[in-house]
């Protein structure tokens, strides 16, 4: 994925390759999250308002990661949300809220998005175009086969 940004996605692998990114930086998003509510339990640092529930919303990312990872438009729409209603959260009770973590994660996350619906996409087309062509052996199994043998061959003409 050259453009990591706005991957250009044009067959089933790119369509793959921007979900399997998304599912990694919901990971992240999973991971970090777990990270600093532990810490907001057991240390008593708080982090941008992160508090032992948000070990919910690291279970919840946890599970959109691993969707998402596997191709699904459901989970890939879910985490976008999610992560957006989070992203407006942070920024009404924590100016400014948003940096460039915040940017990445955003944009692979609609990349994602756009991955599992084209992947659905590209599985379909692909699915349609072998049922429309007949295996490859059907065409030997339909021909007819005799069973006389040919005729022999003439004999050489004789000179008279």
């Amino acid at each position: 994925m050259a453009n990591w940004a706005w991957p250009e996605i044009i067959d089933e692998d790119s369509a793959r390759d921007a979900a399997h990114l998304a599912g990694g930086w919901a990971g992240v998003v999973a991971g970090f999250t777990t990270l600093f509510a532990v810490l907001s339990i057991f240390g008593g640092i708080s982090v941008m308002g992160i508090g032992p529930l948000s070990l919910i919303d690291a279970a919840l990312f946890a599970v959109v990661a691993w969707q998402t990872w596997r191709g699904s438009r459901a989970f890939a729409v879910g985490g976008l949300g999610l992560y957006s209603l989070g992203v407006v959260y942070n920024v009404a009770t924590h100016p400014p809220g948003v940096g460039i973590l915040t940017i990445i994660i955003m944009l692979a996350l609609i990349n994602g998005v756009r991955g599992t619906l084209g992947l659905h996409k590209f599985v379909e087309q692909r699915k349609q175009l072998e049922m429309a062509q007949p295996p490859p052996m059907a065409y030997h199994a339909a021909m007819p086969t005799t069973s006389v043998p040919p005729p022999p061959p003439l004999p050489p003409e004789q000179p008279k």
